[in-house]
Order: structure tokens, then C-alpha cells, then sequence
């Protein structure tokens, strides 16, 4: 048997308990990563042809399988796979030496869902590599690990292996998704075309006009769509009338031939006409989310999370009212939008590497402990995941996006609508220098690059778009008080002297990690991104750092909560 794809066919067994992990039973899209021949769908529940299923396989041989049992490929290479925003969930038994990158690029394609993973216990017990200790605080912070002896060992495995399995479940939710759609489309007007309305008549098609305007366009083209469609359903209706009318051929009523399948009711003319104009309506908001006048204006994580609705926006009507009521929707929701795309930008900076953010006592406490607040280092930060083979002569798609991200942001902060020289430009014309270890500069950055690590470091220019970005992110999360709020001198001192000092505090922290719960290692990555008991404990911890470090500096942690806490009841009297 060929082993170039490690391909461990999935137990039915398996197959079911995999399924009965998904929490939401509403199974909108389906993606299936490594689908094989399509064993770890066997077991889908319910109405099988009622749940909608994409599969990505990387052996063409297997393709044919995969549509004889009615599923969509959409890709050979997951790990090249960019669109995972119409995926509600993720189900996958990905090559176990590969297991925790497929877990990571699926968490990051995502905008909204579950994903269920098959994995070797190892992959998560040992996590010796970066790419493991992620997927390991994944699963601390956002869902939960089963593990299974002889899963893959019993009498219905195709091919036997005596490994344990992880069984993995994750829950991704976005933070900016209902709120911002929804009343973007709270002016839109619901579409009620029928079938019955479609099959009703119909006029000879005439030429169509293509005025400048590329929303009226994009209407002209989805009305001239439908009314052809139109023509050929009916006309093809029209047609099997007539030849039903003629009789039977003489192949079948000498018994050599199958039955002709010449019916054609009303009823079916009318379902046929409204799937097909569904799918035209489809593709043409479809065309619209992708546009320039979309993502123009919007992140990457930004448009993921607009496209997350798309099953919310594509049943409105494609009218020009329409399409400019949803544009003009993300217009006046910029500034909504705009925070969002400066967190998406802050947490990538600091999620993945500590080092690139320092720590200050937050505005907001709990009943005894104030929250700590992160900054970004103004004067350099590393971000990690980013290797390319010797042979490439540029960056990952992926990489590329995440430049393009930055630069957004960046300008935005700056006041500009995009870069004057954009670090995505940088890395195309520039990549040769880059990876012979030269300093290269853009609009907004000097960079240095380290393929063989994958790390890029990011020299900012300007340190004050960094501090805007700061004060922007920490002003929303409630670190910093809102501008129209003052506070004392002493909490604004230690919010400048932060990078000063965070030596004394990291000390603190090494002092304080071992009183953390669990097996997470990472006590800031908890107080940030845990949950529940485990990420209230990591910021008391955090806090009780912090006050150790601003004592140790002479500023007051318990007059400086006092004073910022008593500032505004002082002004209001």
C-alpha cells in the first residue's frame, strides 16, 4: 500500500464517536481536510444528504470516490487552503506527523465553529515543538481532549495500528460577528421571489448595457443570469413536453433501453428555477463580499468575520438598494470594524512570542486585584511562523496576507488609506536581500527576516502609531480609562516606564508561575486568552507581579488603585 500520504482510513466506530463530539448540531458546512475516501463521514447524523460536506484530499486518485458519494472537492493541499470562513465545522483525521500544523491551520482559517480532530496522544501529551505547545493551549483555553486505546486496532479497521488517540474538540467564536452584521443588514430588505413568481412567463432577452458603475453592473449581470435561466428551464420543460408527447424511442419498447425520463410538472419547473436562481444569487453577493469595495476597507480576520454571515446576507434580495445598504452598512460601522482589525493586529503581535509586550497595572479591578494591561515594545517585536524552503523565491500566501494586515492597520493609525511602500511589496522585490540577512525598510517598518526560523522582526519606524495602537486596543479592553476619565500622574507614569520595568517584573512572574493550576506554562498566555477559574487566578497573579514590581520602583500599587479609582468622584463634586 502506498504510505506517501501516512493514510489511516478512519474506523467507523471512530467515524460515529468523532461526531457525536460537535456541541452544535446545526451542521450549516462541513469541511473535511484529509478525506481519504470519506470513511470519517460515514457516520454523519441524521439525513446524510441534509448536511452539506467539502472535502480537501491531496491523492486525485481518491476524488472520484469522493463525488460518487455526493461530496464537493474543493482543494488537494489543506494546508494551502485559504477559505474557511463558510465552514460552520471542521472534521478531520489529519497524517499524524503533520497532526498539530493541520489542527493550527484549521483554528486559523475558521471564523466561527467547531472542529473535531483525530490525533496521536503524543501530539498533545509531548508537546516538544512550537507547533504543539499552540495546539496544547488551544485546547486549554478553548475546548477539550479525550484519549482512546485501540481505536484504530479493532475488526473494522482497514489498516491496524496499536497507537492511542487524542480526540480533539475546539470551539472558535468571534468576538465581532453578530453585532456588526446583523445591523448592517437591519436595513436590507428580505428577498421573497418564489418558484412560482419564476415560472411565470417570460420576454425574449435583449442586449445588456454595462454602465460604468460596478454595483449597477453586477445587478445588470445577476437579472440578465436569471432571466436566462429562465428561458432554458422553461424551454427545456417545453422540450420534454413535446417528446414525451411523441412516444417512446424504439430501443425502449424493444425492452434495450431504460425508461425515458420526459416528466416534467409544474411543481418541478418550479423547484428547478429557484435552486438554480438561489445559486446565481449566491455567487453574485458572493462577488460583492469579494470586491474591492469590500475588502479594501477590511483585514483579513476583518472580512472572515463579515463572510461568517454569508448565509445571513445571501438570502436579501441583489438589488442596488441592497448592495449599497450592505456597503454603506460597513461605512458606518468603520470605526466598530476599525477596533476589531487593531485587536486582530495586537493580538497576532503578542500572542505568539512574549517578548514582544510588556505589562502595566490595568485601570479596571476586580473585588481585589486590578487587571494588568499589555503594550507592544515601540522599539521592536518578532512574529514566528513564517519559514520558507531555500528553493521559494517568496512568502507563503498566508504570510503575505498577514503583511497586508499589518499595513492596514498601521495606516489606518497613520490617517492613510494604505502604505506608501507596503511591507507585501518589500518582501516580493526585496526577498533576496531579506534572506542574505539585510535590514530592508517600508512605509511603516524596517524588517529582518530569518527563513530558516521563520521569524520576521519589526522595527517600527514611527513609535507613535505603536502607542496609538496601544491606547487604541487598551482603551477597548478596559486596561486604560476612557479619555474623558483622569486618572493619577502615578498610573500614567507606570504606564510610560512599563518597558523600564519589565525585568523586574518578569522576575515576579518566574517567582509566580508555579502557583498556577494545570499544565499550562505560559501564565500571561492564560490571564489573556484562558477561561474561566483558571484565567481569573493567571491575572491575580499577574496583578500580585506587578504590585511586587511597581513597590520594588517606588511607586504605591494600593494608592495608585485608590487615587485612580477616587480621580472622577473628585471631579464630579
Amino acid at each position: 500500500m502506498n504510505d506517501d500520504f501516512q493514510y489511516y482510513p478512519t474506523p467507523r466506530a471512530l467515524s460515529a464517536r468523532a461526531w457525536t463530539k460537535f456541541k452544535n448540531r446545526n451542521f450549516i458546512r462541513v469541511l473535511e481536510p484529509s478525506a481519504g475516501e470519506g470513511h470519517l463521514l460515514e457516520c454523519r447524523p441524521g439525513d446524510r444528504s441534509r448536511i452539506p460536506v467539502d472535502c480537501i484530499e491531496i491523492d486525485i486518485a481518491k476524488h472520484l470516490s469522493l463525488r460518487e458519494q455526493g461530496f464537493d472537492v474543493v482543494g488537494l493541499d489543506f494546508m494551502q487552503f485559504n477559505s474557511g470562513a463558510v465552514y460552520s465545522h471542521i472534521l478531520m483525521n489529519p497524517p499524524f506527523a503533520e497532526g498539530a500544523k493541520h489542527v493550527l491551520k484549521a483554528w486559523e482559517i475558521l471564523a466561527d465553529g467547531e472542529i473535531v480532530v483525530i490525533l496521536n496522544a503524543e501530539t498533545v501529551r509531548n508537546p516538544f515543538s512550537k507547533e504543539r505547545q499552540l495546539l496544547v493551549r488551544l485546547i486549554e483555553q478553548h475546548g477539550e481532549v479525550e484519549y482512546l486505546r485501540d481505536a484504530f486496532s479493532g475488526p473494522d479497521s482497514a489498516r491496524r495500528t496499536d497507537v492511542e488517540i487524542a480526540l480533539v474538540w475546539l470551539k472558535k467564536e468571534s468576538d465581532f460577528r453578530s453585532e456588526i452584521v446583523g445591523s448592517i443588514l437591519d436595513d436590507l430588505r428580505q428577498d421573497r421571489t418564489t418558484g412560482e413568481e419564476l415560472a411565470y412567463g417570460y420576454h425574449d432577452m435583449n442586449d445588456v448595457a454595462l454602465p460604468n458603475s460596478f454595483i449597477e453592473n453586477a445587478v445588470l449581470m445577476f437579472n440578465a443570469a436569471v432571466k436566462a435561466t429562465r428561458q432554458a428551464v422553461l424551454a427545456d420543460a417545453r422540450a420534454r413536453k413535446y417528446c414525451r408527447m411523441l412516444g417512446h424511442t424504439l430501443e425502449r419498447l424493444n425492452g434495450d433501453a431504460l425508461e425515458d425520463d420526459l416528466e416534467s410538472s409544474r411543481e418541478q419547473v418550479k423547484r428547478e428555477l429557484y435552486e438554480r436562481y438561489k445559486d446565481i444569487k449566491n455567487r453574485a453577493w458572493t462577488d460583492i463580499l469579494r470586491s474591492t469595495e469590500v475588502t479594501s476597507r477590511l483585514s483579513s480576520s476583518a472580512q472572515k468575520r463579515v463572510e461568517a454571515e454569508f448565509e445571513t446576507i445571501k438570502p436579501f434580495e441583489f438589488t442596488v438598494s441592497n448592495v449599497y445598504g450592505f456597503l454603506q452598512g460597513i461605512i458606518e460601522k468603520q470605526g466598530e470594524i476599525q477596533i476589531g482589525m487593531a485587536c486582530d493586529v495586537f493580538d497576532l503581535i503578542t500572542r505568539y512570542h512574549t517578548d514582544n509586550t510588556v505589562y502595566y497595572m490595568g485601570w479596571k479591578s476586580n473585588d481585589k486585584h486590578r487587571t494588568c494591561g499589555m503594550r507592544i515594545k515601540t522599539t521592536r517585536f518578532v512574529i514566528p511562523g513564517h519559514a520558507t524552503e531555500a528553493w521559494r523565491s517568496g512568502l507563503s500566501w498566508d504570510s503575505q496576507q498577514m503583511l497586508r494586515d499589518l499595513d492596514k492597520v498601521f495606516a489606518m493609525l497613520d490617517g492613510q488609506v494604505e502604505s506608501e511602500v507596503s511591507l507585501e511589496c518589500v518582501f516580493r522585490y526585496k526577498f533576496r536581500e531579506l534572506r542574505d540577512g539585510q535590514r530592508v525598510s517600508a512605509s511603516y517598518f524596517d524588517v529582518r527576516y530569518y527563513p530558516g526560523v521563520g521569524t520576521i522582526h519589526f522595527f517600527p519606524k514611527d513609535k507613535t502609531l505603536v502607542d496609538r495602537l496601544n491606547r487604541l486596543v487598551g482603551r477597548h479592553r478596559q486596561w486604560l480609562p476612557p479619555e474623558d476619565v483622569r486618572v493619577s500622574d502615578a498610573f500614567w507614569l507606570q504606564y510610560e516606564q512599563a518597558e523600564k520595568f519589565d525585568k523586574t517584573f518578569r522576575q515576579e512572574i518566574g517567582k509566580a508561575q508555579g502557583n498556577l493550576r494545570g499544565t499550562c506554562r505560559d501564565l500571561s498566555w492564560t490571564a489573556q486568552y484562558g477561561y474561566d477559574e483558571e484565567k481569573t487566578r493567571a491575572q491575580e497573579l499577574l496583578a500580585d507581579a506587578m504590585s511586587a514590581t511597581l513597590e520594588q520602583h517606588g511607586i504605591d500599587p494600593e494608592g495608585l488603585l485608590e487615587d485612580s479609582q477616587q480621580m472622577p468622584r473628585l471631579l464630579a463634586s
